[in-house]
């Protein structure tokens, strides 16, 4: 027993300073336009990272609705807004925009998770009150994402269809119907209640398990 108790203390100081350290991660690469990529410096700038990416910006605002840190919280917003500002007249979410020349990317064959990310984020920031009405202020940018991922959406199979490198995979050969994106698609179905949920479902688990 006594080894158990030592066992949960550390693992509890452990998680702690992990916290701490994202906490303080998430402080260092804080712009007032959200979340850079990386921490500013010669080699981010190098690599393009500078910039304010849909995915990661998206996670890293949930993460800052629940850090307990206010600074955090109250700035969990910024890069969704950014994004929001620069969304194309399609209704597609950038893959990144560079934070200092206010210029948007959507990257060479399209990016469909950034589009999947901001729309969870925004749902999930409005439901904390991150601040309260953000789905009301950005409903004219979230009828057009859904709009544009319905538009990517299988006619028959409700599953989103998508080129290769066109998700957090970069360049890897991934493309036709694929797990991750049709798991956050689903996730965004059931957020925003949009039709053909079910069928989502029900193709998703026939063809990725279907035994």
């Amino acid at each position: 027993m006594q080894i158990d108790a030592n066992s949960r203390q550390r693992d509890a100081q452990l998680l702690a300073e992990c916290h701490a350290r994202s906490i303080a991660l998430l402080k260092r690469n804080l712009t007032p336009a959200g979340i850079l990529a990386a921490t500013p410096g010669p080699r981010a700038d190098k690599r393009g990272y500078s910039a304010i990416f849909g995915r990661d910006a998206a996670v890293c605002a949930l993460g800052m609705a629940v850090s307990g840190d206010p600074v955090l919280e109250r700035a969990a917003a910024a890069g969704l807004r950014t994004l929001a500002e620069h969304q194309a007249p399609n209704g597609q979410i950038p893959k990144f925009v560079n934070a200092a020349e206010r210029e948007a990317d959507f990257w060479y064959l399209g990016c469909i998770d950034s589009t999947l990310w901001w729309l969870i984020a925004v749902s999930y920031l409005d439901a904390c009150g991150l601040p309260r009405g953000l789905k009301r202020r950005y409903a004219r940018q979230i009828r057009l994402a859904l709009q544009w991922l319905l538009a990517q959406e299988h006619q028959r199979f409700f599953l989103l269809q998508q080129n290769e490198a066109s998700d957090w995979a970069d360049i890897m050969p991934r493309s036709g119907f694929v797990l991750y994106t049709n798991a956050l698609w689903y996730e965004v179905k059931r957020l925003y209640d949009l039709p053909n949920a079910a069928q989502t479902r029900a193709s998703f688990n026939g063809l990725f398990h279907p035994f």
